[in-house]
């Protein structure tokens, strides 16, 4: 087939993708802000359990939606290397940590499609411009998702501090699990360049929002490392909507919050293995 017709057609492929799930998620939104008006209206823990309750069944049903959709309509097969205790840890309440690289926003279906399955709902922590994006953003702000300013200057990061404790404190008494990407934002070559990054396929991740975590924590939550690998390695959100990216490996490492020392030796580590993983799965 001429490669014009094909790159059209795979455009085609992804744009429906994208409205699909855009209209999942407008489907069950109205079900996430009546039961945020409720919370609101209503602060007593009775009411806020039970809302958590059906945020918790609506969410996994709108995950379940696309992930039927990405596994049976794309065809998109993920290949998970996992001892199964690891996953089996999430059906823990409130105990859990997810850290993972971030090279596509197609990243946060993936985490979705692997947590959500037997596990607690995740609380992405975001950057504050994420809630300027249509839809998306308004999801993020009903499920109270932890918004970070990631700015350099003092101020903001003391905020970010703040919000990150706050969340993490959140996990002692809320069933869901946490989820971070420390290296701030998405991978590209042009970020990689510029922030002098020590690793071939990754960022440099910061270690402050996860230290603070990692400290306002119980020491028996487990932290779970997850990394993400696309064949082809540079492909983007828009190319997995199309389906040509069907080979996606996935591994997981579980470590609890009490074996860990000091922090940022530990991320490190954490990046050092991820990159010779992801190297490894390149070749």
């Amino acid at each position: 087939m001429n490669p014009r017709i094909t790159d059209a057609i795979n455009h085609l492929r992804s744009l429906i993708s994208f409205m699909f799930i855009t209209a999942n998620l407008l489907i069950w939104l109205p079900g996430l802000i009546l039961a945020a008006i409720v919370r609101i209206l209503l602060p007593i823990a009775p009411v806020n359990k039970a809302m958590f309750t059906l945020v918790s069944l609506i969410y996994k049903a709108a995950v379940s939606v696309d992930t039927w959709y990405l596994t049976q309509i794309l065809k998109i097969s993920l290949n998970i290397e996992d001892p199964q205790e690891c996953l089996d840890d999430l059906s823990r309440p409130g105990k859990s940590l997810i850290i993972c690289n971030h090279q596509s926003w197609f990243d946060i279906f993936i985490l979705q499609t692997l947590i959500c399955r037997s596990g607690p709902i995740l609380q992405f922590v975001i950057k504050r411009e994420l809630l300027w994006v249509p839809v998306l953003g308004w999801v993020c702000l009903v499920l109270d998702f932890p918004r970070m300013q990631r700015k350099k200057d003092p101020n903001s990061r003391l905020l970010d501090l703040q919000v990150a404790e706050k969340a993490s404190l959140n996990l002692s008494h809320e069933q869901g699990a946490l989820m971070l990407f420390p290296e701030g934002t998405r991978f590209t070559p042009e970020k990689h360049l510029a922030g002098v990054s020590p690793y071939k396929h990754l960022l440099t991740p910061k270690i402050g929002g996860f230290g603070v975590i990692l400290q306002s924590i119980n020491e028996d939550a487990r932290i779970l490392d997850v990394t993400i690998g696309y064949q082809p390695t540079d492909a983007d959100c828009w190319r997995c909507m199309s389906g040509v990216v069907n080979n996606i490996t996935v591994k997981v490492v579980s470590t609890e919050v009490g074996e860990i020392g000091d922090a940022a030796l530990w991320l490190n580590q954490c990046w050092r293995s991820k990159d010779a993983w992801l190297d490894h799965e390149a070749n």
